[in-house]
């Protein structure tokens, strides 16, 4: 008895026809595709739904779910109601229907289009369905460009989000109103700002005062909006001078409507690619400002004459992406300036998690680049000069060394990691007696969540690092051969730090402000 995979889809457009349309519905679908298995005694292996996905979507996970289980060998029969359910996508109709699944032994059945690989018909059949099928989505791609172009240019909002400080008209959706709630903080941004403040002083005041970040608080609010920057940041949801940025250069506080900045790629390809400024489609007094033209006018004057020097220079620094917080294990950013003159350039490094406004590290102190440039490459000579000197280099002994580091690092982040889960149970106990609110209770076991999980990721890097460290002193025959190419080097550079680095770790300053710094060789 043959395993079949039923797989249903159904597009937002399938959706806009209307409740009469029975055959496009999910469960129509189903009922259908499961009588016809009863009609022939097959067995059901699973049934796959992507519900609102677009046939030309390769990222659908249902489709994509149902793909890794027949390359598993799990499936003998794919079931759809046609074939444009699977896909419109005549490249993906080649690649799996037509070649995959031939190798794997599984046959494809759409059934209202008569779509059956085992017919002898169906190879002729199949390249004008999916010729039409191709066209259909590529009609349809170009009728929702012009759409989205009229409106645009109507003044008409078409985003699924409203930015901060305003929220979607509830009796039209494509109108902005403003939220009582965040529009002062908006004004706040600018007037602090126009008023002489930085990034990091606003930053430092919002956070001080307990207000939730663009992100945070769409999630306070039950929306379903997802910045993956702010997922991947180290901020934690909380304000960041990057987001300072952005408020302060969107024209959309004064009333203007500012959209098509962006643009995807193509109807099968959804990446997106920036608009040219001057294509943008601005239409004024299309909702309330929160600020006035006299403020957005200082705000840009000032902006343009405070543009920062790293925006400008293109040039990496020889340790750029290699340099960690010891403390947080978050990056180093770069913060460079010029003397008076303007003849001689510096850099700082400072950790992201201080600079970037969230505050929530002890490393806050910066350190000089070409200081940090200088350690590396100081050590660096030391390692090269005892092996020119005794022709006798042990690697092993470097690895050892560094082998010490990473074990003893491993110690102090598991007794962290203990002292979180400790905490959480001590106030979970207090919470019990009464001593803690419910509500002082979920918010430091989400700050202890989140610290725990933080630990874990960096304990599991560690011991990853633990182990390959010990596989190097385990095998150190080829690494003679990459320093041999070297003597001695006067200026540390790119190929240099990309050949024997892996990454340097700075440690916060003790109070002779001295302070560690661990590198981890390649070598």
């Amino acid at each position: 008895m043959p395993k079949v995979a039923i797989y249903c889809r159904l597009s937002i457009e399938d959706k806009d026809k209307g409740k009469n349309d029975a055959s496009a519905s999910i469960r129509n679908q189903k009922d259908m595709l499961r009588e016809y298995c009863r009609e022939r005694d097959w067995e059901i292996f699973d049934i796959y739904v992507d519900d609102g996905y677009s046939g030309i979507d390769r990222s659908r996970p249902e489709f994509n779910r149902l793909l890794r289980d027949c390359g598993k060998g799990d499936i003998d029969i794919v079931l759809c109601k046609d074939q444009s359910r699977f896909s419109r996508d005549t490249v993906v109709i080649e690649q799996f229907i037509n070649d995959k699944f031939l190798e794997w032994g599984i046959r494809f059945i759409g059934v209202a289009d008569n779509a059956d690989t085992d017919s002898e018909s169906y190879s002729t059949m199949r390249l004008f369905t999916s010729a039409y099928n191709e066209m259909y989505v590529k009609d349809i791609s170009s009728k929702i460009r012009r759409t989205l172009a009229y409106k645009r240019e109507q003044g008409q909002f078409i985003a699924s989000f409203a930015p901060y400080g305003y929220q979607i008209d509830p009796d039209d959706r494509h109108h902005l109103i403003i939220d009582e709630e965040t529009a002062p903080v908006v004004r706040q941004i600018f007037e602090m700002y126009v008023g002489g403040a930085g990034y990091r002083a606003i930053v430092m005041k919002l956070n001080a005062d307990g207000i939730a970040s663009p992100s945070e608080y769409k999630r306070r609010k039950g929306s379903k909006y997802v910045n993956q920057n702010a997922e991947l940041s180290s901020a934690k949801g909380l304000w960041t001078q990057s987001t300072i940025a952005r408020i302060l250069s969107n024209e959309i506080y004064t009333g203007t409507l500012v959209q098509g900045k962006s643009h995807s790629l193509s109807y099968k390809n959804k990446k997106r690619r920036k608009t040219n400024q001057a294509d943008w489609v601005r239409v004024p007094d299309t909702h309330e400002p929160v600020i006035d033209v006299e403020t957005w006018g200082r705000t840009q004057a000032r902006l343009k004459s405070h543009a920062r020097v790293g925006k400008r220079s293109q040039e990496l620094s020889p340790l750029s992406g290699k340099v960690r917080c010891a403390v947080c294990g978050r990056p180093m950013k770069r913060s460079v300036y010029y003397n008076k003159s303007r003849t001689i350039k510096y850099y700082n490094m400072q950790c992201a998690a201080y600079k970037n406004g969230a505050m929530n590290c002890s490393n806050k102190t910066c350190i000089s680049g070409l200081v940090l440039e200088g350690n590396v490459l100081a050590e660096l000579n030391s390692i090269v000069e005892k092996y020119c000197q005794t022709d006798k280099i042990r690697f092993e002994d470097i690895y050892s060394e560094q082998l010490k580091q990473l074990e003893a690092e491993l110690l102090k982040l598991s007794e962290r990691h203990s002292s979180a889960e400790k905490r959480l149970l001590s106030m979970y106990k207090d919470k019990l007696d009464g001593a803690v609110s419910d509500e002082d209770y979920a918010i430091f076991r989400k700050g202890l969540r989140d610290e725990e999980q933080e630990l874990s990721a960096r304990i599991a890097e560690t011991r990853q690092n633990i182990g390959k460290c010990r596989q190097l002193i385990r095998d150190t025959g080829e690494q003679r051969s990459v320093i041999e190419k070297y003597t001695h080097f006067d200026k540390l550079d790119r190929n240099i730090a990309d050949e024997f680095i892996d990454y340097v770790e700075v440690g916060e300053p003790d109070e002779s402000g001295e302070r560690e710094i661990h590198i981890h060789w390649k070598l």
